[in-house]
């Protein structure tokens, strides 16, 4: 059995984490969290910086490669697109996941923008430094800050509005085993 790999992404405050935990919980799969990764790097250069991005993600595609050598059944990433990711890192991850014998499933959250703002001010997202502040999430959205790089298109979205975050792991656990399946 091949590992897969669910890319679980989407803009700021949909819930990437919180479902991202509960999916490992119902698939036994590992959760590589975008801020242990962010984090790590940060902790040596300025976000955004020519270091910072080339770091960042030859960490990604070393953690990922690194659960398909050790075949774990799966690894979910939480992603949020932003400007600093390269628009190269999403098919090179495609192709060597691939070429590495893995699969890769690409799966967004969304939320309707009223409640986005409402969970971006939530207190939990100070533990991991993750942008807080609605006017400058307002600035970054309309200076399409979180519009590269290109993502493909999801396999599934979920959106996550009035769906609590285990029944939306719930889905895409459902999702994952029919996708098996075929």
């Amino acid at each position: 059995m091949s590992t897969q790999v669910i890319f679980l992404f989407g803009r700021p405050g949909v819930g990437k984490l919180t479902v991202g935990e509960l999916l490992a919980i119902e698939t036994g799969y590992r959760l590589l969290h975008n801020h242990a990764v962010v984090d790590l790097v940060t902790s040596l250069f300025a976000f955004g910086s020519p270091p910072f991005v080339v770091l960042r993600e030859r960490l990604w595609h070393q953690a990922i490669e690194a659960a398909i050598w050790a075949k774990l059944a799966g690894v979910i990433m939480t992603f949020a697109p932003e400007a600093t990711v390269t628009d190269e890192f999403i098919p090179t991850l495609t192709t060597r996941v691939k070429t590495k014998g893995g699969s890769i499933h690409f799966i967004e959250l969304r939320c309707s923008d009223a409640e986005l703002e409402k969970r971006i001010t939530a207190d939990s997202r100070e533990r991991y430094g993750k942008l807080r502040d609605v006017y400058k999430f307002r600035k970054l959205d309309a200076a399409g800050a979180f519009e590269r790089p290109h993502m493909p298109e999801a396999e599934l979205v979920v959106d996550t509005t009035q769906q609590n975050p285990l029944e939306s792991a719930r889905m895409i656990a459902k999702h994952l085993r029919q996708a098996a399946r075929r």
